[in-house]
């Protein structure tokens, strides 16, 4: 599987590189030439089968037309004996969160003999782009994992995701157990697509023990963030790690500033495509404390991947991380000693909200081409469930939907971040990956002038504008911070 997924994936850099500015449609046309032609049949083959880990597989072969002649078996008889399969499509592979999950679906399948789950799972960047492209064939998940926001809604507009909104109203309990401040993330317009397995926000993680030694306290505003910054590197102690080799760091970061330097309406507007102009001055005050930041931190962060900023963070290697809550159990499993604390971004003042949180849960949605639409709720009821729910943060530190999953959490850290989630009341989605990867990524590099990086971004944002509008633009529609 990780071959198939080298190689696919080898391809589909490859029309990516001839595709920038380019429709997604014309994107798909090439890369489906290439794959008519044989050059990755075999590969894709081996990928499209959703084929679980460590298995080859294979099911039992239906009896043969003789074997069902002699008995008199229909063949409508003998499927209605097969097993139903479903497909689940995942993107953590790594232990032990891989394990966990495979361990339920067994759980799962054990308690229902008629149903049989395949799973296949890959690691982010190669999961975002075959799904992609598979979740629009004859062979797509039954249920697959889809950020919320633009990156589902696409998937939600053009009809190949389940509407879920019907299952909920008929299941009160159901509805009733899920938090509603998380499942409102995976709603648009009244429709509900999908269910969150995970939740997240964005937090400053502090070490307490470099506070203490230099008489520091956890800031609160932005000016007291710089003095804390100013201190600390005057002591010979990198303040802040920051890795954005893979380039979504920036856009929590920057996104972060948006909600506080840019007043919600504004920035409503803004992430529409068919209205945004970016021509409020809070973005420009917004990259000025971007870049105001970037001394604080190590050398190079924008070559220095996000998992060796968290690495140099949990060997004490800097006194602050921007983290994500779902970093607390590989923060733990690199030091489990370390002693840290969170604070929220730190206020910065104007027209925006300070009170909002960069960062949303994840989950899963149902592919509207499923054999099996009752079976794959039934299952995922189960499975984003309170029940689930306790173990799963109990075993690997990640909090579901539910209501009531902390019973049995020891773990301070998590429970710290478990009350900050349920505190705020809104949410802010940020500037998608699309953009501020292209544009903005070097962003503390490349700054002759704020005015012309403003001018800079305010062109390609209209160029981007601009290629949504043309004609048979698969994905258009407003921008989120989702799909990071």
């Amino acid at each position: 599987m990780a071959k198939c997924f080298s190689m696919s994936k080898a391809l589909y850099k490859k029309y990516y590189e001839e595709a920038k500015g380019v429709y997604y449609e014309k994107f798909v046309k090439k890369a489906a030439a290439a794959l008519l032609a044989g050059t990755m049949a075999m590969s894709l083959a081996a990928c499209a089968g959703f084929t679980p880990s460590g298995g080859d597989g294979k099911k039992d072969a239906p009896a043969s037309s003789e074997a069902g002649a002699d008995t008199g078996v229909t063949q409508a008889a003998q499927e209605s004996r097969e097993k139903k399969t479903i497909k689940f499509f995942h993107r953590f592979p790594d232990e032990p969160f891989n394990g966990f999950i495979e361990s339920k679906i067994a759980e799962y399948e054990e308690a229902h003999p008629d149903i049989d789950i395949v799973v296949e799972s890959a690691q982010n960047d190669p999961y975002k782009e075959k799904i992609k492209v598979v979740v629009g064939g004859n062979d797509a998940p039954d249920i697959f994992f889809s950020w919320c926001g633009e990156f589902s809604e696409r998937f939600l507009r053009e009809n190949l995701i389940m509407d879920l909104t019907p299952y909920l109203e008929a299941d009160k309990e159901w509805k009733d157990s899920l938090m509603e401040s998380q499942l409102v993330n995976y709603t648009k317009d009244g429709v509900t697509y999908g269910i969150p397995f995970r939740l997240d926000c964005k937090l400053f993680f502090y070490n307490t023990q470099i506070f203490e030694e230099n008489g520091l306290k956890a800031p609160a505003t932005w000016d007291e963030l710089i003095e804390v910054c100013d201190k600390l590197k005057a002591a010979g102690v990198t303040p802040i790690s920051y890795g954005n080799q893979e380039k979504w760091p920036a856009a929590h970061y920057i996104g972060s500033l948006n909600q506080m330097l840019v007043s919600d309406e504004v920035r409503e507007k803004d992430f529409d495509p068919a209205q945004g102009e970016f021509t409020d001055p809070g973005y420009e005050e917004a990259l000025k404390c971007y870049q105001q930041l970037i001394p604080y931190c190590n050398d190079a962060v924008n070559g220095t991947a996000a998992d060796m900023a968290r690495t140099n963070f949990a060997m004490g290697k800097s006194a602050m991380y921007y983290a994500e809550l779902i970093e607390i159990p590989y923060i733990t499993d690199l030091n489990a000693d370390l002693d840290y604390g969170m604070f929220k971004f730190p206020v910065v003042e104007g027209p925006g909200n300070p009170d909002i949180l960069t960062g949303v849960p994840e989950g899963f949605v149902v592919s509207s081409k499923t054999k099996y639409p009752d079976e794959c709720i039934e299952f995922l009821k189960w499975f984003l469930g309170p029940e689930v729910g306790k173990e799963q943060a109990q075993t690997i530190g990640w909090f579901n939907a539910s209501k009531n999953v902390t019973e049995g959490v020891n773990d301070t850290k998590l429970l710290d971040g478990y009350k900050v989630v349920n505190e705020p009341k809104s949410w802010d989605h940020g500037l998608t990956t699309l953009f501020i990867q292209q544009h903005v990524m070097n962003i503390s590099q490349r700054l002759p002038t704020l005015q012309m990086e403003i001018l800079h971004l305010r062109r390609q944002w209209q160029e981007y504008r601009k290629s949504l509008k043309k004609p048979r633009v698969l994905y258009p529609g407003r921008l989120s911070q989702s799909n990071l």
